[in-house]
Order: structure tokens, then sequence, then C-alpha cells
């Protein structure tokens, strides 16, 4: 019986140009009749984070914590009606698969604005009658990045939309600080991951585990997901290379 491989790109790569290496390495291994499947898994946990639900989910540990926070994050903490009922069309818009409600992302007060909007300056000079897409998708990433500060301040401090935990993982000539950090209790990223990976590998059940790192933003989260099958799936074989 041909052994199944699962290939696995953990959080974070660029969101908007997603790493071709599990996919390409699928498409070989299937010409060769090797089972295998493929995910992202940091696509797969940026959509269940910016979602309604997973907005909903953020803002009630917020709240729970009871912490004092910035101004700026008592704001977005202010407007979270706000974010939790725009966020499904914005990602949608993000995706394309909504491109008209770039005129509504462009009017004022269809987003929420925290400080990225700060930097706001003459944005018809700057994209021009024209640039109408352009300016709701650059509108729209500050929306996000105004989620992704209060992320980082509130909840998990490694947290960022193309890296996670990237300082660990550029000062792996010593181990020693990453080691620390995998002793640690998962941090409210790391959660979502490992919900995602569960529910994964109960579908595929693979023989390999094949994880791909190719910076040092997603080494982390690789040892995390390693961990992680190693605690559960203790038969199952992992590679990493990247």
């Amino acid at each position: 019986m041909q052994p199944t491989v699962f290939l696995i790109t953990p959080p974070f790569t660029q969101l908007n140009t997603p790493y071709p290496a599990t996919a390409y390495l699928k498409g070989f291994l299937n010409t060769r009749q090797i089972a295998a499947k493929q995910a992202d898994l940091g696509i797969e946990v940026i959509l269940a984070l910016f979602s309604k639900q997973g907005l909903n989910q953020l803002f009630e540990q917020i709240g729970a914590l009871n912490n004092v926070y910035s101004e700026n994050a008592q704001r977005i903490i202010a407007l979270q009606n706000h974010y939790i009922h725009s966020i499904d069309a914005v990602i949608l818009f993000l995706q394309g698969r909504n491109p008209t409600l770039s005129h509504l992302i462009c009017q004022d007060g269809f987003l929420p604005e925290a400080a990225r909007f700060a930097q706001v300056n003459d944005l018809d000079w700057a994209f021009g009658s024209m640039g109408t897409q352009d300016k709701a998708k650059h509108l729209a990433t500050l929306y996000l990045e105004d989620l992704s500060d209060l992320i980082k301040e509130c909840i998990d401090p490694h947290f960022g939309f193309s890296r996670y935990a990237e300082r660990l993982g550029r000062s792996a000539n010593e181990f020693d600080e990453l080691y620390a950090a995998l002793k640690q209790e998962h941090t409210y990223i790391d959660k979502l991951l490992i919900i995602i990976l569960e529910r994964r590998m109960a579908d595929i059940r693979p023989d390999l585990v094949a994880i791909s790192v190719p910076f040092p933003g997603n080494l982390y989260a690789a040892f995390r997901c390693g961990q992680w099958i190693k605690q559960h799936y203790p038969g199952v074989k992992i590679a990493m290379g990247g």
C-alpha cells in the first residue's frame, strides 16, 4: 500500500503570493502515484482569525484579560462591532471575490479607522480617479494592520502577516530561546493553528508529514506543528526542508 504524504506550509509566508513548494511537490508525487495532500496552514489560520467568528472570539479573549491597553487598542476595542460586521466582506474583496465592494470601502465611514489610517494623506491624488480598486486595497490593508497591531499588543507579540515569531527563527545559531518558547503554553495563534492541524491530520491520516520552512518567520510554527504531531501521532514520520 502506497504511503500518504501531507505537505504543509506553516504560518506565515506572504499571503498575496502563497509559497509554491508544497504545491509543486504534491504535483510531482502524484506523477509517481504517491498519494499526497497539501495545505498552506498560514492562509488557513488567517482566514480563521479574520472572520466574523474569529474576531468575536478575539475580542472576547481580549475582554477576559482585563488588561490596561494603549489608546489605539482601546479605540479598536470600542469599535469591535464595526470590525466584526465588516470583516467578512473585506476579506472577500481582498480575495478578489467581491470587487464591486471597492466603491463602498473608499467611502468615509465604511471601515472603522484606528492609528494606521493616520498615515493616509491625499489618496485621491495618489490613486487617481481610475484607481478605485487599488485605493480600496490600500484602505483594506490599513484596516487589517490596525487589527494586527491589536493582536500584537493584547494577545500575541509574535504575530505578523508574513511572519510569526521571526525573531526566534533568526536567532537559530543557538536554539535555547526557541526551545524555551516551545515549552511554553500555546499562544492564541498557536491554538488556532493546532485546531486546523488536528482536523487536517484526522481527515488525511498521513504516513509522512513534510513541512516547508523557507523563512525564519515560519520556523517556530513548523516546530509547533511537529511537536503536536509527535505527541498525538507518534508513528507518523516528519520531514522538514526549505
